[in-house]
């Protein structure tokens, strides 16, 4: 279930484009991006160089956080109001996106080429697939680090 977006609350559906309200794939959808979406702002916090020589990389104190400014970690519906608005707001933002171009409401298409036949399955698009713009509620909150070469 959804912590973010309550697919059953008037407010929540009103966010949506009219056309995908009462869609039959709204809640899967709804809790699939929700999810791809905090695991987009999963970031393990940078080890300096010098320190890296074997599992320090891995350790309890070095664990993966949501890197979202307001977040919290122990009970994410405890997060800061502003950030829970942000992301309620995305996430209506995508669902609406994939619900009015999902083209393959049945799951699968095959196609016969010559000896061989291709399937597709219909499948929630993944977070390079999202339109662009869908992070920017979110920019003021984004805490991941900077990953810098040389």
């Amino acid at each position: 279930m959804a912590t973010f977006f309550d697919p059953s609350k008037v407010d929540d559906l009103d966010l949506l484009h009219s056309s995908v309200r009462d869609d039959s794939e709204l809640t899967n959808v709804v809790n699939k991006v929700e999810y791809e979406m905090i695991d987009y702002f999963r970031q393990r916090p940078d080890v300096p160089m010098y320190f890296r020589s074997g599992f320090e990389n891995l350790s309890s104190k070095n664990r993966i956080k949501v890197r979202l400014i307001g977040y919290s970690e122990d009970d994410p519906a405890q997060s800061n109001d502003d950030l829970k608005e942000a992301l309620r707001r995305s996430i209506a933002y995508v669902v609406s996106y994939i619900l009015r171009n999902y083209d393959n409401l049945v799951g699968a298409q095959s196609i016969k080429q010559g000896q061989r036949s291709v399937s597709y399955h219909g499948a929630i698009p993944d977070v390079d697939k999202w339109p662009d713009g869908w992070k920017r509620y979110l920019r003021n909150f984004d805490d991941r680090e900077a990953h810098y070469s040389i």
